[in-house]
């Protein structure tokens, strides 16, 4: 897997169909940042997160940094790493989301893909409009908490 360029920016909201096999197409502008490669893990919230590979090196490296005498350190340690998956996208675009994981997000057909910047998070699209109706309805109060003026 070849290095990615820091200045990938995931960005929109994209509804798409998983398959019976837990093949997902990725937007097609998602799939040109992560054409030479990625991971796939857990996220926060039960969803799933795709990382570029130099963005992945990133997380390792904060990984790296959790002491392993520390349990809980240790534990979400083992918990991202061991849930994580490098992926190719095949000749059609798509990704194959592996059981485990499908469960762990509640996928089952209907999946929104969502661009959070640095990464890819994969979402159960009911939940998603869920959580996002949730946000939107207190983004002014999120604003101020914390003290950022974006618009």
């Amino acid at each position: 897997m070849e290095e990615q360029d820091d200045s990938a920016e995931f960005l929109g909201t994209h509804h798409h169909a998983m398959d019976t096999k837990g093949r997902l197409v990725l937007p097609a502008t998602f799939r040109e940042l992560l054409k030479e490669g990625m991971v796939m893990t857990i996220g926060y919230d039960n969803c799933l997160t795709l990382q570029t590979t130099s963005e992945w090196k990133k997380t390792l490296t904060t990984l790296r940094s959790l002491k392993t005498s520390n349990p809980r350190e240790r534990l979400f340690t083992r918990l991202v790493a061991s849930n994580a998956e490098p992926q190719t996208l095949d000749k059609q675009g798509r990704i194959s989301i592996p059981q485990d994981l499908r469960e762990y997000a509640r996928l089952d057909k209907d999946v929104a893909v969502v661009g959070a910047v640095t990464r890819v998070e994969i979402w159960d699209a009911g939940r998603w409009d869920e959580y996002e109706g949730g946000g939107l309805s207190n983004l002014a109060e999120l604003s101020a908490e914390f003290d950022i003026n974006i618009f």
